[in-house]
């Protein structure tokens, strides 16, 4: 069988076992425009998380995983990670590599949505160390000091203030002491922001958040972090912190 069939048949097989209908209503809250993209990308016959690379102009996850999140991750013996609303895998699937060349030790994938837990579960069926929960959209219902690695990348981009304290108090309970989160907001304080919050407010989209620096690490010192550093991309912060202690 061709590569070309290869992927064929593995679209098929996974709109099947998600029970995929086109004409089928999606709750948008929760499954947001996944559902849409996994059908664009079957039509083309390629996989989903390479077309969200190359064909809607979403940032590349390598570059800033090579200098967020790769150089925590390399002084942490067999890591163990969480990584909170991964959509499709776009970013887990790098992460993954670089988490066996560490011997990562469990790779949890938390979302609110079922549609992403069915998923991810099916993308991820041949990795032995990626395992994922379903949460409620406020809190991890995991294990106090379970994990050395939070990370999660265009969530905290929709979340409202209470949420993200609320998550700012469940990372720093299921983190080990010295443990680290990594996430990015929008911040308007850039150009690149405040073009991208008139621009998209322009074209109704009332769904994205854009906060201070200052509220953010305000937030999360405030539940027990302390602030490593931060970095831009765009109309994109990364920022890091470490927990302290219990």
């Amino acid at each position: 069988m061709t590569n070309y069939s290869l992927m064929k048949k593995l679209i098929g097989d996974l709109l099947r076992n998600l029970n995929y209908k086109p004409e089928k209503k999606i709750n948008v809250r929760r499954a947001e425009g996944y559902p849409e993209y996994l059908k664009e990308a079957a039509k083309l016959n390629i996989d989903v998380n390479n077309y969200l690379d190359n064909n809607l102009g979403w940032i590349k996850p390598g570059p800033v995983l090579e200098d967020v999140l790769f150089p925590v991750m390399k002084n942490i013996p067999h890591p163990k990670i969480l990584e909170l609303g991964p959509g499709t895998g776009r970013w887990t699937r790098q992460i993954l590599k670089k988490a066996k060349e560490l011997n990562c030790s469990d790779f949890i994938l938390v979302d609110h949505s079922q549609w992403m837990i069915d998923f991810l579960n099916y993308y991820f069926h041949n990795e032995k160390i990626i395992n994922t929960c379903k949460n409620n959209g406020i809190s991890l219902p995991l294990k106090k000091d379970e994990f050395d690695i939070i990370f999660s990348q265009g969530v905290f981009i929709e979340l409202k203030p209470s949420v993200i304290y609320l998550y700012s108090k469940e990372f720093f309970k299921v983190l080990k002491p010295g443990g680290f989160c990594v996430f990015d907001y929008f911040n308007c304080e850039s150009e690149d922001g405040w073009n991208f919050f008139i621009n998209q407010s322009d074209l109704g989209n009332i769904h994205s958040t854009y906060y201070t620096d200052g509220f953010i690490e305000k937030v999360f010192e405030c539940s027990g972090f302390k602030f490593e550093i931060r970095f831009t991309y765009g109309k994109s912060n990364f920022i890091i912190f470490k927990k302290t202690s219990d």
